[in-house]
């Protein structure tokens, strides 16, 4: 296999998990399947692991792959396919030496029709079976939603790669065209940035090397350490080795950063959002002026018709831009054209911060020093809860998957809750003290995720005690924004680390430095475009922060 020296991945760096394994199936969910290496002979245990424990999941198996909402499919030794979830095993028919999930809730198996270790048919199961052509060995769905031209054909989305008897490596677009990798593999674990792990060929049980094809820059390049069998969910690498060691690293994606110079002299930029109209919209706490990126970097900025540092910023469901005017103690709105209108919060003082379009069609936002969450319909009509804790300090604001209002309290060290109605119920208390949390998101994988800026931690809002909490390894980086980003995992700032952070739903971290130093990076979102989008509040600039 010839290297490429350059990939869009950086090295791999392990960190291993408890327990043993022969096989291993990264879940969407960031959440991790194994089969065990007992019992001897082909069908092993099957286990589960998710937040640091393993659960035992009845039955045996030979291949397992997990799919969308929480199922996972599974074959064993004498053929038979099934369907796993809640608890409950189905069957889906037999035959099978292979299985493969699809993004789309269909799955793919490998006939047995043939002898062990020759190319088996390939069938589709999506309410009805039907024969594909070509024919392989191993087969590995793809889960990328990018399209990628390669020398010798597309790999289009909705496809799978497919490895035959003499290691060549396929891929099959969902209209049955085919393109091919250089070089062989005895394993492939496709990743959702545009390229592919793979185990060299012929499979040897002492482990093979791992290989990473680049699909954006087409080119392998090896990667650390030996393995028996690979898997990734998009953002972990994970790796069994032939002693049945369980490892797993970031699938850390390289970055381009672009920095775009505010046309106002300290304008201490804050809070930013995708607008409507395929533009950055963002605050300047200091240029009192709404501001409008393009992403090709044209700038326009429309001042605000009350003098107010301004903070949060987000689309409504007018079509508008909505935004939190803290001193100003008013909640605006701007059109896409420039033209503003202004609502008063009633309670004086109220100090507005984050804000958010609503479940319910209005726009919510927190009162810091109010303490209360404030609602405000796009006719401008303002209602007022206040939140049980006294002098909680409510920040960011985001609408959870469950429909209700979810928002941090600096004070109290809380997570709050508030349904559409005006209740609070449901919060969280973190289990760290005194970590003063601020910014807040909904996740790919629809828990709540925030940061903690001062205890230097990551949070997700859990059932489990404790919940999950991750270190950031730059001390004291104070983290703020944090958004879903365009690859499944969360992005956040660093405002005293000046860096840009990932963290993947299973909790591993990456950072990655702003270009200007000192720059105290704020707010953040992904962009029309796919990128990420932040706020440079010390160095009067708008980032792009784009992963390859």
């Amino acid at each position: 296999m010839s290297i490429k020296p350059l990939s869009s991945i950086q090295g791999a760096n392990y960190t291993q998990i408890t327990g043993t394994a022969s096989f291993v199936a990264a879940a969407p969910d960031g959440s991790l399947y194994v089969l065990s290496n007992q019992p001897s002979g082909p069908d092993k245990y099957i286990w589960h692991y998710v937040n640091g424990t393993w659960t035992n999941i009845p039955g045996f198996a030979s291949r397992l792959s997990p799919g969308t909402n929480g199922t996972l499919y599974a074959i064993n030794s004498g053929g038979g396919a099934y369907s796993y979830k809640n608890g409950i095993w189905s069957a889906l028919g037999g035959g099978a030496s292979d299985i493969t999930a699809a993004p789309d809730g269909s799955f793919y198996v490998l006939s047995n029709g043939n002898a062990a270790g020759s190319d088996q048919a390939i069938w589709h199961y999506s309410g009805s079976w039907s024969q594909w052509p070509g024919s392989g060995v191993r087969i590995a769905a793809s889960w990328d939603t990018v399209s990628y031209a390669q020398a010798n054909g597309t790999i289009a989305v909705s496809g799978m790669y497919i490895l035959n008897s003499g290691g060549n490596i396929y891929y099959e677009n969902s209209d049955n065209s085919f393109a091919r990798l250089p070089a062989s593999a005895s394993a492939v674990a496709p990743t959702t940035i545009g390229g592919v792990f793979a185990l060299g060929y012929p499979a040897n049980s002492g482990g093979n090397s791992i290989y990473y094809y680049d699909l954006s820059a087409p080119g392998w390049s090896v990667q650390a350490g030996l393995g028996v069998s690979i898997s990734t969910d998009g953002s972990t690498l994970y790796v069994v080795t032939a002693s049945g060691g369980i490892f797993s690293s970031p699938v850390r994606t390289s970055v381009t950063f672009t920095e775009y110079t505010i046309p106002t002299a300290s304008s201490q930029p804050t809070g930013i959002t995708s607008g409507p109209d395929g533009a950055l919209w963002f605050t300047e706490a200091g240029g009192q002026k709404i501001g409008r990126l393009t992403t090709t970097g044209t700038f326009t900025e429309y001042p605000t018709p009350t003098s107010s540092d301004l903070y949060g910023i987000t689309t409504g469901p007018d079509g508008a831009l909505w935004f939190a005017e803290g001193s100003g103690n008013k909640i605006g709105r701007v059109t896409t054209s420039g033209a503003f209108t202004e609502y008063p919060v009633p309670t004086a003082h109220s100090y507005p911060l984050g804000i958010t379009a609503g479940p319910d069609g209005a726009l919510w936002f927190t009162e810091q020093q109010g303490n209360k969450i404030g609602r405000v319909t796009t006719a401008g009509a303002i209602t007022e809860f206040t939140v049980p804790s006294m002098a909680s300090f409510p920040w960011g604001i985001a609408t959870g998957s469950d429909g209700a209002l979810w928002f941090t309290e600096e004070n109290d060290n809380n997570i709050g809750r508030v349904t559409t109605a005006g209740t609070f119920s449901g919060g969280l208390g973190i289990w760290t003290a005194n970590s003063e949390p601020f910014g807040i998101t909904t996740g790919p994988d629809g828990g709540v995720w925030f940061t903690e800026n001062n205890t230097n931690k990551i949070g997700r809002v859990s059932s489990t005690i404790p919940p999950p909490e991750y270190t950031i390894p730059t001390a004291n980086s104070q983290p703020n924004g944090i958004t879903t980003g365009p690859d499944g995992a969360l992005w956040f700032t660093e405002t005293s680390g000046n860096n840009i952070g990932r963290v993947t739903t299973a909790g591993a971290i990456t950072e990655y430095p702003v270009p200007t130093a000192s720059s105290q990076p704020y707010g953040i979102t992904k962009g029309p475009d796919s990128a990420l989008w932040f706020t440079e509040t010390s160095g009067n600039k708008i980032g792009r922060a784009s992963p390859l």
